[in-house]
């Protein structure tokens, strides 16, 4: 059963639909959603006729002291404040793993400039006497950058593993 505040404001919701649905403003709009202003105000209706109680009754405010009612009461805002290890530990876990995304990302692209640069050098070894070996010293720098980034990613996994683990120390 809704109590005594609850119905005072769907009281209010009735009477602000009607002036609204009533208004010229309104009526001007060509306004028409599935579900109309009627809609709602029978099944605000409804639901005041249904919940209505024996001793309750309903209360002849006047327009001004309905907003004055109703106006927002101040909210106290509670914030979970964190201690500052836990914000630390939050930072590193973020950061270890975009770390170690983004060096899977680098990783997966130098492999395949690497594949790319074997794959051009073996061209120009069909060439024969013209071979240059340009392609290979290429295909060599991407394997080693993929080799750095698989080393970061792991660095990054070992990291974020750590941190991870002191959670469950507490």
């Amino acid at each position: 059963m809704l109590h005594q505040n609850q119905l005072r404001r769907l009281e209010a919701i009735d009477r602000w639909l009607r002036e609204i649905r009533d208004s010229e403003e309104f009526s001007q709009l060509e306004y028409s959603p599935d579900v109309m202003l009627g809609d709602a105000i029978q099944a605000v209706g409804e639901l005041l006729y249904e919940h209505e109680s024996y001793d309750y009754k309903p209360t002849n405010f006047t327009d001004q002291e309905w907003h004055s009612y109703l106006e927002q009461k101040p909210v106290m805002h509670i914030r979970r404040v964190k201690n500052w290890r836990k914000k630390i530990n939050s930072f590193i876990l973020d950061a270890a793993s975009e770390v170690a995304i983004l060096s899977l990302l680098t990783t997966s692209f130098m492999v395949v400039g690497t594949i790319f640069c074997h794959g051009v050098d073996r061209i120009e070894e069909s060439r024969g006497d013209q071979y240059q070996p340009t392609w290979i010293y290429n295909a060599k720098i991407f394997e080693g950058s993929a080799i750095a980034s698989i080393a970061v990613f792991l660095g990054a996994s070992l990291t974020g593993a750590c941190v991870a683990g002191d959670k469950n120390d507490d």
